[in-house]
């Protein structure tokens, strides 16, 4: 009969409770995937973060056999005398950006001109990847002003180098004529070399990892210190004198988006994740190069 027929060519569907059980089954797919595929990619920017301090410390390995010592902290003179303050500023990794595969880059740069001129106004917003970790949004720009600066936009960097265990007063780095110290790998002027690194190269941090974020003054670049603005020196290097829980928001510091310590690439070369509750005095050590002290499980 055709009744028949059509009845049974008719195609079954789906009823409410097979539709709701569907649903179900793809709403516990997407609770189980999507925070995995989150983590994931969390861990893929933590390997990238990495690698950047790997490339980093096997720059300043290259500049080292180049030049038979690490770059200077930042250049600095007034009038043919040591300032910490005075021209032309250039920081540790502007000076390594040919071991960075920068060369090209370099070109643009007058570095026997202050790092606020003109002249050097393409070089000092240049976008180098190594020197941004992956898991900072901010803009690769950032906006410096201060009393003695109206606006100056510089390149960000999410890697500073080591001062050392101490840091310096707004005193002592004003002075001419005296080289502002530090104890650690980079400094005014500096000339490292790996021997002078007594405490060895395994227990010494040569540079760190610092989180970008303008409102609570944490910032840095790979350009170099710029006068006019307050604390210009931390915006290239980070001491080991900040306790454990000043370290997340102090500029002078050490800070991640990793959770609550930070990646440091070590003497050695190696890259080693250094919890911020570690002991604030064996954190100080780790800054140093020749201070005999004792740094363990380090």
């Amino acid at each position: 009969m055709p009744f028949e027929s059509t009845a049974v060519g008719r195609r079954r569907g789906m009823t409410l409770v097979e539709f709701l059980v569907v649903i179900v089954i793809i709403g516990v797919l997407l609770t189980v995937l999507v925070p995995a595929i989150h983590r994931s990619r969390m861990a893929a920017r933590r390997v990238q973060c990495q690698n950047n301090l790997r490339q980093l410390g096997l720059a300043l390995y290259n500049y080292h056999d180049l030049h038979d010592t690490l770059p200077s902290g930042w250049t600095g003179a007034t009038e043919g005398q040591p300032a910490a303050l005075g021209g032309p500023g250039w920081g540790w990794g502007a000076q390594l950006l040919p071991q960075l595969n920068q060369s090209m880059g370099v070109l643009m740069a007058r570095f026997d001109l202050p790092i606020g001129s003109i002249e050097n106004q393409r070089f000092r917003e240049l976008e180098v990847p190594t020197f941004l970790c992956p898991d900072d949004s901010s803009e690769t720009t950032w906006q410096l002003s201060g009393h003695r600066l109206l606006s100056l936009t510089l390149a960000r960097s999410n890697y500073v180098g080591a001062f050392g265990s101490r840091g310096w007063t707004d005193e002592s780095a004003q002075r001419v004529g005296e080289t502002l110290h530090g104890d650690g790998l980079f400094y005014h002027n500096s000339s490292t070399r790996f021997v002078d690194v007594t405490d060895g190269l395994t227990h010494t941090v040569m540079v760190g990892e610092r989180a970008h974020d303008i409102l609570t003054n944490r910032h840095s670049t790979w350009v170099g210190v710029v006068p006019g603005v307050v604390d210009p020196i931390s915006l290239i290097v980070g001491t080991g004198e900040t306790s454990k829980e000043a370290r997340a928001t102090s500029a002078r510091g050490f800070s991640s988006p990793h959770g609550s310590g930070s990646y440091f690439v070590f003497g050695d070369g190696r890259v080693q994740y250094v919890d911020g509750r570690v002991v604030g005095d064996i954190f100080g050590r780790l800054m140093s190069r020749a201070g005999a002290e004792m740094t363990p499980e380090f």
